[in-house]
């Protein structure tokens, strides 16, 4: 029963998130990046590939064109090189996270953050 509470409040939060985004006019790669966006992390996966299977399906006989923008970009690179990263932090430190990795991923965050709200404000 909790799943389905759990389930229900995110998929709230989400449309609460959208609604913020379409008053505000974001860019919807931008809400992805938000702190509440990453709780229903499962849920949004599924909805995305379930959409995209779906488009696939209708535009069938023709290749389906993927549609990149910067902040997409971005925030696979940040992505990306934080992971690479933290597996060989992790690594040399024997498997323990220490201390200052953990201060070093939240200066990495702000800075991604800073990075993508130049990006909306002056490149969109």
């Amino acid at each position: 029963m909790s799943v389905f509470w759990i389930s229900t409040a995110a998929g709230e939060l989400m449309n609460c998130l959208g609604a913020l985004g379409s008053i505000l006019e974001l860019l919807p790669a931008f809400l992805g990046l938000t702190v509440p966006a990453w709780g229903p992390m499962f849920n949004m996966l599924v909805g995305v590939e379930t959409a995209r299977v779906i488009q696939t399906y209708d535009v069938f006989p023709e290749a389906y064109v993927l549609r990149f923008n910067t902040s997409i970009v971005t925030a696979f690179v940040f992505l990306l090189l934080s992971s690479m990263v933290s597996l060989l932090v992790i690594t040399w430190h024997r498997f323990c996270v220490p201390r200052y990795w953990g201060f070093c991923l939240v200066g990495k965050y702000a800075v991604f953050m800073l990075i993508t709200l130049a990006i909306v404000k002056f490149y969109s």
